[in-house]
């Protein structure tokens, strides 16, 4: 935990910007990095262009970037290392200020390849649409915001910009020296946006793969490349909002038909980058965005831009084949095969022609899971470690510092592995499942053991997961309770190009993958049906989905995990019916009885929710009948049936053996059969039913699929088209925010030990305070205070050092932000601008946390959920 707290208060103590009023100037919580004096400035929309003169006429001001398409606004840098940013959200016309804050792609390097893209196109539709429609995207332009691409690859093209070539559009925003770490970070953009992280090169090979080892979803459409992502240095390879908004904006003014984003960050719709992306659908452009890959954190873990409104969100998928590195084991007790992931990077390929021996760090939990320094000289072997605890490239770094040649990392959950290390270390890691760990432990347990790995070798095989929701994939629902993702993907393992410099292939995995492969059908969607506006593509995209069964419980895979299910396009094209919405997002619902069915009030007291469905039969010459039907999913909760909370969802029914009807969602319809006439539309109302049979407090997510199956005229064969939908079984504005005590959060932190302060009545603060206050969420919040508070009238002194913060995302020990940490000081603001500085007394005080809960009224204090540490001295 140790290395953790210190690298967040790192953050902490040096970035962040505080907020004042909500709405104006946004401020965000300590961990999120952001550029130092750099700031995103939106004018209302009535404002003219020579507003910006203002700006220019400021001192210590540079307006560095003009928005006009995608954002009414600018970014600027101030120079004055004091300056309060809320003398720009106080100005005429200014409608919010945020800091510019940094960015990461959605992806990581995967346990496995797939050399081979049928089987994939087949289970989705698109090998069906090349063959039997002929679409392949000609004629569809997809704009890539990404980390750039090595258009020199021959399964891309080998061109740029020449006739002929599928990259006619795109440049450089970024260069190769881009590093967040650097107080003024340098870009010098370069003249095409060659690629040097990979990323944006898998990525536009799932979209524009050529063959013959890689065969993308839409080949024949015109392709731009807008790199806002760098090269990894330090092992990171980041970007900040303003760059992504001025690649995003030039995508949008190169006239691009979709536009794909494989990033995010944040979980509100109110990031700048996520109001540009609503904004750019509205004026009539796709936006297809990965919703992220903190899965192992559970509910509402989705990220901007992918919840924005209107935005095309994407889940993932395993791939069904994946192609693993044999490696060979040799002990006394004989030898063993497993299979060991590919790393991305072929700069350090685990390559060992011979025996090479293995050995587990000895020492306490932390040594075993490679979190820790090592008390043995690992020189010449190969470590093999447990996942968890750290991140990958602490694993590898604190592997290679003790002497080891490579890492073999095994799964700490069921199935194959993806580990994400940069090339920073330069020692190859690998990973393996759960399985292949336990037979190496086992056998090293037993006594000494080696591993072989051939160059070249490489080996196919069926994926025990192919077609199930990916782990990492993000969940829904979005902070609002909006229903994501909208629709399901190809993502876990997937076998793309790759820079030639970096080996030529790649297998990713991430909700990265996922995305291009929607772009991708989009296009193809769009070539077949030029007519299509947004909101129809995205209709027929998600009614068209194929829910996912869930193998260990029979019903189907929460929406709120696959969207309506895995995409399946050429099923969109040939559809001859539109459903609006597609999606029903029910967020919760009071208890009452039911009003307007009378055939229903036999249900007593119950949380529902009717919706109307308006259905478009687009078919002119014959006549729809249909008919629905419901498919409940499963429901989803984080709180265990001890009463504990666990960020691993539990998931209902737990024994299919004996299902209760009343511990499912229903759905009723008095017009559940109908017939529309030609080009006709008319609409249905649907009664839906909380699972009352579950417990209010244990805060289910409950969903399902409303089937509506279709016969036209004279036709014998009948298809099926789908309404997703999704709700909270409870009422959410009472639930609790911060997370649970079992975490050991909100805690005062010592920052040089790593450890929990436990007696706070010998605590003292003074100049040299090296404290903090550490807390997370279990949900995300629009506004979380810190404060301290005088012990003896009870009333607040101030605002601690970055203690107003505004649309925090949920933390979690897997995801991407593990806590929130915020130094103690002497120092409070009195104002939640954060500009009037003081000096507390001497004296009895304690911290107060105030965290808004879902809906709530920032004015109001009972909507807040409070939590107070005991008291200490401040000298």
């Amino acid at each position: 935990m140790t290395l953790l707290v210190l690298s967040a208060l790192v953050v902490a103590f040096c970035l962040g910007i505080a907020g004042v009023e909500a709405g104006r100037l946004i401020s965000y919580p300590p961990h999120i990095r952001t550029k130092r004096g750099s700031y995103i400035v939106e004018f209302e929309s009535h404002i003219p262009k020579t507003h910006v003169s203002r700006f220019h006429a400021m001192s210590d001001v540079s307006v560095d970037r003009h928005f006009t398409k995608v954002l009414n606004g600018i970014s600027v840098s101030v120079s004055k290392r004091d300056f309060d940013p809320s003398h720009f959200a106080q100005m005429d016309g200014v409608k919010r200020v945020w800091p510019v804050r940094y960015y990461y792609p959605a992806s990581t390097p995967s346990a496995a390849s797939n050399s081979s893209s049928l089987y994939l196109h087949h289970a989705t539709g698109v090998e069906k649409a090349l063959k039997e429609l002929g679409v392949d995207g000609k004629g569809i332009k997809i704009g890539i915001v990404d980390s750039g691409v090595d258009y020199n690859h021959p399964e891309l093209g080998g061109c740029w910009k020449t006739e002929g070539c599928p990259w006619q559009y795109g440049e450089d925003f970024i260069g190769d020296k881009y590093n967040e770490a650097d107080a003024i970070p340098i870009i010098e953009p370069n003249p095409t946006p060659m690629d040097c992280a990979g990323h944006g090169t898998h990525v536009s090979g799932i979209l524009a793969g050529r063959g013959p080892q890689v065969r993308g979803v839409a080949p024949g459409a015109t392709f731009g490349m807008y790199r806002v992502f760098s090269c990894p240095i330090n092992g990171e390879g980041g970007s900040s909002d303003d760059i992504l908004l001025q690649g995003i904006e030039a995508a949008f003014e190169d006239g691009h038909d979709i536009i794909n984003l494989s990033l995010g960050g944040g979980a509100w719709s109110e990031e700048p980058v996520a109001v540009a992306c609503a904004q750019i659908v509205q004026q009539g452009v796709v936006v297809v965005a990965a919703l992220g890959n903190d899965g192992a954190g559970g509910l509402q873990t989705g990220s901007a831009p992918a919840i924005a409104r209107g935005v095309i969100s994407v889940g993932s998928v395993d791939n069904w084949n994946v192609t693993s590195k044999p490696g060979i084991i040799t002990s006394a007790q004989g030898t063993q095969k497993i299979a060991l992931s590919m790393p991305g990077d072929s700069k350090y390929p685990f390559d060992f022609d011979s025996d090479t021996p293995l050995e587990i760090p000895a020492g306490g939990e932390d040594s075993i899971v490679g979190c820790a320094n090592y008390t043995e000289n690992m020189s010449g072997k190969i470590v093999v470690v447990k996942r968890g605890g750290c991140t990958f490239n602490e694993k590898a770094l604190y592997a290679y510092t003790a002497g080891a040649i490579g890492v073999i990392c095994y799964n700490n959950v069921a199935g194959d592995m993806s580990p994400a290390v940069s090339n920073s270390v330069p020692i190859p890691f690998v990973g393996i499942s759960d399985d292949d760990g336990k037979h190496v432990t086992d056998t090293l347990a037993a006594g000494k053991a080696t591993v072989k790995a051939p160059k070249g070798a490489r080996e196919i095989s069926p994926s025990k997961t192919g077609g199930q929701i990916s782990l990492f994939s993000s969940i829904g629902p979005s902070a609002e309770l909006d229903m994501v993702p909208l629709i399901s993907a190809p993502g876990g393992n997937i076998w793309s190009t790759y820079p030639q410099k970096l080996g030529s292939y790649a297998s990713l995995s991430g909700t990265s993958m996922a995305t291009p492969y929607i772009s991708g059908t989009v296009a193809l969607l769009k070539q077949a049906r030029p007519d299509l506006d947004v909101r129809a593509i995205t209709r027929l995209l998600v009614s068209n989905g194929k829910p996912i069964t869930d193998p260990a419980t029979g019903l189907k895979t929460t929406p709120f995990m696959s969207g309506a299910g895995l995409v399946n396009i050429y099923d969109a094209i040939k559809s001859r019916v539109q459903f609006d919405p597609p999606v029903l997002s029910l967020n919760d619902s009071k208890i009452s009885h039911i009003q307007g069915y009378s055939k229903l009030e036999s249900l007593g007291s119950v949380r529902w929710a009717a919706r109307t469905i308006s259905i478009h039969n687009t078919d002119c010459k014959k006549s729809l009948h249909l008919s629905l039907s419901n498919a409940a999913a499963n429901s989803l909760s984080m709180i265990l049936a001890n009463g504990s909370f666990s960020y691993s969802p539990r998931t209902w029914p737990a024994d299919t053996s004996s299902v209760s009807e009343d511990t499912l969602p229903q759905v009723y319809s008095p017009n559940a059969e109908k017939t529309i006439g030609p080009g006709k539309t008319c609409s249905v109302t649907v009664f839906i039913v909380a699972p009352k049979g579950l417990k209010d407090l244990e805060s289910w997510y409950y969903g399902g699929f409303i089937n509506f199956t279709l016969q036209w005229d004279g036709e014998k064969t009948t298809s099926t088209q789908v309404v997703s939908y999704g709700g909270y079984n409870g009422d959410s504005t009472i639930q609790d925010v911060l997370s649970p005590p079992s975490d050991g959060l909100p805690a005062l932190v010592d920052t040089v030990t790593g450890e929990p302060v436990n007696d706070l009545s010998t605590l003292v603060i003074d100049n040299n305070s090296t404290k903090a206050i550490l807390f997370g969420l279990s949900i995300p919040s629009r506004l979380v205070e810190i404060m301290l508070v005088d012990a003896a009238t009870d009333k607040s002194a101030g605002y601690m050092v970055q203690g107003y913060n505004e649309y925090l995302a949920r933390t979690c020990p897997e995801c991407s932000v593990p806590y929130v940490g915020v130094p103690l000081t002497k120092t409070v603001f009195t104002d939640s601008k954060l500009t009037n500085v003081t000096r507390v007394p001497a004296g009895k005080y304690h911290v107060r946390i105030r965290a808004l809960r879902p809906f709530g009224d920032t004015s109001v204090d009972s909507d807040y959920q409070v939590w107070d540490s005991g008291d200490f001295t401040i000298a």
